[in-house]
């Protein structure tokens, strides 16, 4: 290790770890050494390689695998370019996606809530919080709001298995036409922080978004809050054409 170093042992072995998978130094099997390699490599003790190991699992880079070891988790392209559809059809990285209802609560809208999607304050709306994820692996929360006087009965065709934007399509004839996002910095909470499995107050990827009709009405709003070490956010921007 290095001499000197303020750092404490377990620091410098997740450090130079975390270096080596930056690196692609274990691309080749996703597979970082075990930890007996690992104390004999950095001449530590077995409790300092498993506390490092420990570390970089809590923030994401790797995953242990019971009997198989310890591998990098992949960054998954979870909004792609950022195409008009539900959040779990864009999500393009291999494996097995899930959907997990975490709260779905049917009120009325607040003065913003109506505001927001164009209805009456106090008129009936469905709030949906869910989970998506990757191989039991939370990658956002996405809770989206949408008004009930437009989809009537909306609430009780929603279940874990459910694509929100295919029963929109297919049961209640709407047409995408347009996405509007925002990007910016948030931080988990006690709730989402429990809910994507990472540490309170860690910095998260927020999105805004807006899905709107033909006609410019609004279909719903979403708060998406996404892992940015289980995620990469990918955008795709054009050349504009004068009319």
């Amino acid at each position: 290790m290095v001499i000197g170093s303020t750092a404490s042992l377990h620091e410098q072995v997740r450090a130079a770890l975390a270096q080596e998978i930056q690196d692609g130094r274990y691309d080749d099997t996703g597979r970082i050494p075990s930890e007996p390699e690992l104390c004999e490599r950095f001449g530590v003790s077995r409790i300092t390689v498993r506390r490092a190991v420990s570390d970089l699992e809590e923030l994401g880079v790797v995953r242990r695998r019971q009997g198989a070891g310890t591998f990098i988790t992949k960054r998954s392209d979870v909004l792609g370019t950022m195409a008009i559809g539900g959040f779990a059809d864009q999500i393009s990285e291999s494996g097995e996606k899930s959907r997990a209802i975490m709260r779905a609560v049917t009120t009325t809208a607040d003065p913003a809530r109506a505001t927001a999607l164009g209805i009456a304050t106090g008129a009936p709306i469905f709030v949906l919080e869910r989970v998506f994820g990757i191989d039991g692996l939370p990658l956002a929360l996405d809770r989206s709001v949408y008004s009930l006087d437009r989809y009537p009965g909306f609430a009780d065709r929603i279940s874990d298995e459910t694509s929100t934007y295919r029963v929109l399509r297919e049961e209640y004839g709407v047409h995408f036409a347009e996405v509007r996002r925002e990007v910016r910095l948030g931080y988990t909470t006690a709730q989402t922080a429990e809910w994507l499995q990472r540490p309170e107050h860690e910095p998260l990827i927020v999105i805004e978004k807006v899905a709107l009709d033909r006609d410019g009405a609004v279909i719903h709003t979403s708060h998406i809050e996404s892992v940015p070490s289980r995620v990469t956010l990918r955008t795709v921007a054009y050349e504009e054409h004068p009319a």
